[in-house]
C-alpha cells in the first residue's frame, strides 16, 4: 500500500479520463499540501557531498566554470548549475551555495564527486580558491505548503531538486529540522517533480545530454559572459536546435522506468525517465512534444500531456524533428 505520503500522491495522480488531467491538478491545487521532508541519502540518486570553495578568486572561478550565474545568486537561494564539457554536454549537475563572495559550498551527487572536485582542482591555476570537503553536514530536501522562512546557512530556497527547501547542516540539525515532518518516499518525490516538472540527477539530467534536451535550462546562463561550453550553448539559444526535450505523460500499464518508448513513425521516440500512480516524465525527440502524442513500449502506452518543460527553444523558437 506504501506510505501515508505515498498514497496521496498516488491518488493525486490517477486520472479516470485522458481529459480530465488537467481539471484535476487544478482541483488539487485548492487544496493544502502538507509539508513532506526527506534526507537526500533516503532518496534515489539523490546522495550529495559537499565542497566548500573559499578565498578572493571563488565567485570569479566559478563563474568561469559552471552553466549558472553564481556572482547574480540571491540571498538565501539555491542555485542549481551543471558542469558542462567543452561541448557543453554535462558532467555533473551541482547546487551552489553562496555564503558570501569568498565562501560557496557545492552539493555535489555523490556519485560524480570525486571527478568533479578533481576536475575544479585542476583549473585552479592563478586562483586564490582553496577546496575542502565538508563531511560534517548532510542535506535533506522540505516540499509543500507553509515552510518555515529560509535561513541561511540551515535553510535555502530552491527550484532543485524539489520545488521548496534544502537543509544543510550537522545531521542533529536537518533531523530536529524534519522532526514533525511527513517524511517522503521515493514515490512521493517522484509524484511532486512530476507535478511542478522538476529533473532530477539520475533519472532526467544524466551526462552526455545537453541541460535543455533534460529540461534543465533554468541551470544554464545566457547573459554571464564566457564559461565551460557556453558557446554551444548559446549557438542552440540562437538557434533553437535542440532535438529532444522533457515532457509530462499519462502512463497506462504497469512501467517501472526507465524505459525506451516508440513511436509509429520513429522506433526511438523518446526514453520514459520517471513514473509515479500513472503518471510520469519523459525525454522525448521533439516532435512528439505536443499533448495528446502516444507512444509505446511493450505492455505500456505513454501519452504525452505537455509541451517541453524547462525548455529552450532558442530566440526563434522551433517546431521541431
Amino acid at each position: 500500500m506504501g506510505t501515508p505520503a505515498t498514497q496521496r500522491a498516488q491518488q493525486a495522480w490517477i486520472t479516470p479520463a485522458r481529459g480530465q488531467l488537467r481539471a484535476v491538478i487544478s482541483v488539487a491545487k485548492l487544496c493544502p499540501v502538507a509539508v513532506l521532508g526527506a534526507s537526500l541519502h533516503d532518496l534515489p540518486h539523490q546522495q550529495r557531498k559537499v565542497l566548500r570553495l573559499h578565498g578572493p578568486d571563488t565567485q570569479r572561478f566559478l563563474q568561469g566554470t559552471l552553466s549558472a550565474d553564481v556572482a547574480n545568486a540571491k540571498p538565501g537561494e539555491a542555485v542549481p548549475a551543471t558542469l558542462l564539457t567543452v561541448k557543453a554536454k554535462i558532467v555533473s549537475e551541482l547546487i551552489v551555495l553562496v555564503h558570501d563572495e569568498e565562501t560557496v559550498d557545492l552539493l555535489i551527487p555523490a556519485d560524480t564527486f570525486e571527478g568533479v572536485e578533481a576536475h575544479l582542482d585542476r583549473h585552479i591555476i592563478m586562483d586564490q580558491v582553496e577546496l575542502g570537503r565538508r563531511e560534517d553536514v548532510v542535506v535533506a530536501a522540505l516540499w509543500g505548503d507553509d515552510l518555515p522562512e529560509p535561513s541561511a546557512p540551515l535553510r535555502w530556497r530552491c527550484t532543485h531538486p524539489v520545488h521548496g527547501q534544502l537543509l544543510v547542516g550537522t545531521r542533529a540539525e536537518t533531523d530536529a529540522a524534519l522532526e514533525g515532518v511527513e517524511r517522503a518516499d521515493a514515490d512521493a518525490f517522484a509524484a511532486h517533480r512530476i507535478e511542478v516538472g522538476a529533473p532530477a540527477w539520475g533519472f532526467e539530467v544524466r551526462p552526455d545530454f545537453f541541460p535543455p534536451e533534460v529540461g534543465f535550462v533554468g541551470a544554464v546562463s545566457y547573459d554571464k559572459g564566457c564559461y565551460l561550453g557556453q558557446e554551444p550553448l548559446a549557438r542552440i539559444h540562437a538557434r533553437g536546435q535542440v532535438n529532444r526535450v522533457m515532457v509530462r505523460v499519462d502512463v497506462a500499464g504497469d512501467a517501472t522506468a526507465p524505459l525506451d518508448l516508440a513511436h509509429a513513425e520513429r522506433a526511438e521516440a523518446g526514453r520514459l525517465t520517471t513514473v509515479a500512480g500513472g503518471s510520469g516524465l519523459a525525454i522525448v525527440r521533439r516532435s512528439f512534444a505536443a499533448d495528446g502524442q502516444t507512444l509505446t513500449a511493450e505492455g505500456v502506452q505513454v501519452t504525452v500531456r505537455s509541451g517541453p518543460l524547462g525548455d529552450d527553444p532558442g530566440r526563434a523558437g522551433r517546431a521541431g524533428s
